[in-house]
């Protein structure tokens, strides 16, 4: 596998050559400090070109990194304002991936303000004179309102019904997506925790990855506890463990943002599935 130097080297010889190539920056976990790097970081190279349309059309110099094992190519708009861009991402068989992505010069402001996780790597035309202050804030928990948090609240309750429904049905696939939408939510209102925790100057990562670092190792083994097998009983027992988890975590987060929580609901949707889910648990 290639070192980051090694991979850089090879950026910058091939955008020296290439005279479209105006400007090459590198995002993602690989300029971000908080992340502890190891050899699965993707790299994320951003490129700046000229002459958009004709340069995509010919891309060949990513073979200079070596032979894919797979590919894969998106053009696609961006929430930001980049009216146009191309992604394309490869895992090479050196065990290298490099997610590439070509964006027009017309866009360069939009891309400017994009991500504060920016470090640029060459700079043919002084676009990036100005100093970038390397930061994760985009990335930073947000502080619920109460709109936000009566939602999640209302929503996980919703959504125990319909595992319970999997579950006196037997409909095991049904069951466990539905929990998994559950999850999600928990997930937030441990975020939620953590967020408040840090003043909201934290991020738990993509897929919550770093979400161990920041809760006890009690809670982080219930919330193990909330991925169960393909058997009734054991989704039962899931569903349980997760619904006390979640009512739990939205006492303590509502009393400690000074939320309104609407308990009555909660005990209610818990009394019914109980009483619908009598002899389908080991607990």
């Amino acid at each position: 596998m290639k070192t980051e130097r090694e991979v850089l080297e090879e950026i910058f010889n091939n955008a020296s050559i290439e005279d479209d190539i105006r400007a090459v920056c590198m995002n993602g976990s690989r300029v971000n400090k908080f992340i502890e790097p190891d050899e699965y970081q993707d790299f994320d190279i951003a490129f700046i070109v000229k002459n958009y349309e004709s340069f995509i059309q010919h891309l060949s110099f990513i073979k200079n990194f070596g032979e894919p094992i797979i590919s894969q190519c998106n053009r696609e708009r961006s929430d930001s304002g980049i009216k146009d861009q191309l992604f394309y991402m490869v895992l090479f068989e050196n065990h290298m991936r490099v997610d590439f992505r070509f964006i027009p010069i017309e866009c360069i402001e939009a891309y400017r303000h994009e991500d504060y996780l920016l470090k640029v790597l060459i700079d043919k035309d002084n676009y990036f004179s100005e100093q970038i202050e390397l930061s994760d804030k985009k990335y930073h928990i947000k502080k619920p309102n109460q709109k936000r948090f009566d939602f999640v609240c209302n929503e996980f309750w919703w959504l125990s019904t319909y595992v319970v429904k999997g579950i006196k049905r037997e409909e095991i696939f049904y069951a466990i997506d539905h929990l998994n939408m559950m999850r999600d939510l928990l997930l937030t209102m441990y975020d939620w925790k953590v967020g408040n925790k840090f003043n909201w100057q934290i991020s738990t990562g993509k897929n919550h990855k770093l979400l161990k670092k920041y809760i006890s190792k009690s809670e982080w083994n219930k919330l193990l506890e909330s991925y169960p097998h393909g058997e009734v009983v054991d989704i039962t027992n899931s569903l349980l463990s997760i619904t006390e988890q979640f009512y739990i975590l939205s006492v303590e987060i509502a009393k400690d943002l000074n939320m309104e929580l609407e308990t009555a609901e909660a005990n209610k949707v818990i009394k019914y599935n109980h009483n619908q889910i009598t002899g389908f648990t080991d607990m």
